[in-house]
């Protein structure tokens, strides 16, 4: 079976600076994989190769057996950036469906941003804009629109980064609730061990950079995954297992 991601031998310089060592990676449909690494690893620019916003200086890189190109022009790949990056003259459910609203040509598979608002708490705020929304609802709005769209890959860039704890760990529980159902692959890049544990399957640890990957620790935890996990000695012991393997790739 063709893995969702399929990535060989990826390099990527800039000028004289190298970001990433040679990255080997399969990531299989359905699976959640999270990219954990130091500042400066690579795993934004990881990302964005996958996505084919950025070119890798070597290595080939394919999202279900095509170029990441092809898969983004035929809207098989979802972004959730860092930042919201929500239309400011736009309600909260007009942003919800932007994407729709752009593709109206294209089909989609994805459940209805209007169930998905509900989903997540913000029904009631449909008619609101955005600078009427804490930065949580606005995350998840930001959220409600790549899931809309249907892509069978969704890419996240720490998109909980700028939220309080409380928020962020709110925002970790609710993703895992929503992608749990739909089958959807996921690849997600953060500096939360604990976010990692929590919503992945595997995760990836990459060193300082140049970024080459130092271990892969699957997290065997049952789905559902509800929130008293995190107060599990099992989640306490592959967080352990990852702060282990992220010392090791600073070189501490």
């Amino acid at each position: 079976m063709t893995g969702a991601i399929e990535l060989a031998g990826v390099t990527k310089t800039f000028g004289r600076i190298e970001a990433l060592a040679p990255v080997d990676l399969v990531v299989e449909p359905g699976e959640i994989v999270t990219v954990l690494g130091p500042s400066g690893s690579g795993k934004t620019t990881l990302l964005r190769i996958v996505g084919g916003l950025d070119e890798p200086t070597a290595g080939t890189v394919t999202v279900a057996g095509a170029s990441p190109h092809i898969a983004r022009s035929a809207k098989r790949i979802g972004f959730v950036p860092q930042s919201p990056a929500l239309l400011p003259w736009r309600t909260v459910a007009a942003n919800a469906r932007l994407l729709l609203d752009v593709n109206r040509s294209r089909p989609t598979a994805g459940p209805d941003p209007v169930d998905l608002l509900a989903e997540v708490g913000l029904a009631p705020f449909a008619d609101a804009y955005p600078h009427e929304l804490s930065g949580g609802m606005q995350q998840r709005v930001a959220l409600v629109r790549a899931m809309a769209l249907g892509a069978p890959l969704l890419l996240m860039d720490e998109p909980f980064a700028a939220l309080d704890e409380i928020t962020r760990t709110d925002m970790r529980h609710l993703l895992a609730r929503l992608c749990e159902p739909l089958a959807t692959t996921v690849l997600f890049v953060t500096h939360s061990i604990a976010e990692s544990v929590f919503i992945s399957d595997r995760v990836v640890v990459l060193s300082a950079r140049p970024g080459r990957i130092v271990g892969v620790e699957s997290v065997d935890l049952a789905r559902p995954r509800h929130p008293s996990l995190e107060d599990d000695p099992a989640f306490f012991a592959v967080e352990t297992r990852l702060r282990a393997l992220l010392h090791e790739g600073a070189g501490r």
